[in-house]
């Protein structure tokens, strides 16, 4: 009778292990939290367009929250460009903290500047490039403001300095006016005998210009036509590079040894795309580097940049990434509608998690008798689940076999025992 017992023991546990693989294989797998796509990262092997993104996320978080970069009008404006120059919707620029937009800074910002030809035309450049109308921009014309500063009789615009001449010229190219002849000879007569321009209103003396002014003036010229200026400006430009490749704002030793600086960097690589000169080329390099090369190795592991001998800044960075991009003032953009730029350098930046894909339903779906708030994915009828493949969990119709099996063979044994017992009684 013990032997009896102990087979009848071992067969119930031979009899419940398969149930309990079956029972094993109905419990569905554990829900696995959704993958999440991080933002873009900047490494030093990225590409200009990418390094001009991670710099627009290092902006964005730098962005106050009435929607200006330390309260700059010239760097708002830098940084709209920009923003629309790599896709992103100039409109969804509102820092960490969803403040005020850059744009709506630069609607007030532009009603503080009415008397300045510079900043009127640096505002309508931000603002055409947003993709928005500059003579209805929200509930101002820019354009007016602008013709308002506009002197006919002699072309100058403003106060006649070459920024607001420049920025005069490219403002009004940029939103399909025609630039008269008298306004481009006007920036013409500021230029000095060496080629280059310089920010005031009289031509510099030889050596007193700058790569910034001569930058902007050149844009301005080429973005209306006229290409006279180009090749004497161009020589001046070389005359300027240093040997590593970059630009100072002068090379010059009046104020100290000059040391290149990503803004000049920044404007003259914008001035050679206007002038269709290949910045990254042999003609614009020394030593096999350039104002690229420059901007490239001067960008912070954040995506910031900084003056020499300065930290970082949003007033440093803001003039590079439309340089990175290849895009120079009054040139078109065609920024996305509701494409943001990666908050990625907002501390309270969480990275937007990407759902799951839906497998394909069950031909005879099981309902759950405890259905749970949040339902793990439905695997198919059949398929074998995440762990047990090749094993005998995912197949039922194994299952069932080994419990015939089983239980023919208790049959067998149990009949085999009674005849013993009988044997013995007779």
């Amino acid at each position: 009778m013990r032997r009896l017992v102990v087979a009848s023991a071992i067969l119930a546990t031979l009899l419940t292990a398969p149930l309990s693989l079956a029972a094993a294989a109905s419990t569905p797998a554990p829900s696995v939290p959704p993958a999440v796509t991080p933002g873009p990262t900047y490494t030093a092997t990225a590409s200009d367009s990418e390094r001009a993104t991670a710099a627009l996320s290092y902006l964005l978080a730098s962005q106050l929250s009435n929607g200006s970069l330390d309260s700059s009008l010239g760097e708002t404006a830098d940084f709209v460009i920009a923003a629309a120059a790599a896709g992103y919707d100039p409109t969804t620029l509102t820092g960490c903290n969803m403040g005020e937009s850059a744009l709506d800074y630069l609607a007030a910002a532009s009603d503080q500047a009415v008397n300045d030809a510079a900043k009127t035309g640096k505002v309508l450049l931000a603002v055409v490039a947003a993709g928005q109308n500059p003579a209805a921009f929200e509930g101002r014309n820019l354009v007016t403001r602008l013709a308002a500063l506009y002197h006919a009789k002699t072309g100058l615009y403003g106060d006649g300095s070459t920024f607001g001449q420049a920025f005069g010229i490219l403002a009004l190219s940029a939103s399909g006016g025609t630039v008269p002849l008298v306004a481009t000879d006007a920036l013409m007569a500021l230029r000095g005998s060496d080629g280059s321009w310089s920010y005031g209103a009289t031509a510099p003396a030889a050596g007193q210009g700058d790569t910034n002014s001569t930058a902007i003036a050149l844009m301005a010229l080429d973005a209306a036509g006229v290409h006279d200026a180009d090749a004497k400006a161009l020589k001046y430009l070389a005359t300027q590079q240093l040997k590593d490749g970059g630009f100072p704002y002068q090379n010059s030793n009046s104020h100290g040894k000059p040391v290149s600086d990503v803004d000049s960097d920044a404007l003259v690589v914008q001035a050679l795309e206007g002038a269709e000169q290949d910045a990254g080329s042999d003609e614009w390099s020394k030593n096999g580097a350039n104002a690229l090369t420059a901007i490239r190795a001067g960008q912070s592991a954040d995506g910031g940049f900084a003056y020499p001998g300065s930290p970082e800044s949003a007033f440093t960075t803001s003039q590079v990434p439309a340089a990175l991009l290849g895009t120079w003032y009054a040139e078109a953009s065609q920024p996305k509608p509701g494409a943001s730029v990666p908050a990625t350098k907002c501390a309270n930046y969480t990275p937007s998690p990407t759902a799951a894909p839906t497998p394909a339903p069950s031909p005879t779906p099981t309902p759950s008798p405890t259905p749970s708030p949040t339902a793990a994915p439905t695997r198919p009828a059949g398929a074998i689940a995440p762990g047990t493949e090749g094993g005998l969990g995912g197949s039922v119709a194994t299952i069932v076999v080994v419990i015939v099996v089983l239980l023919g063979l208790i049959a067998a044994i149990w009949g085999w025992w009674t005849l013993r017992a009988r044997s013995r009684k007779s």
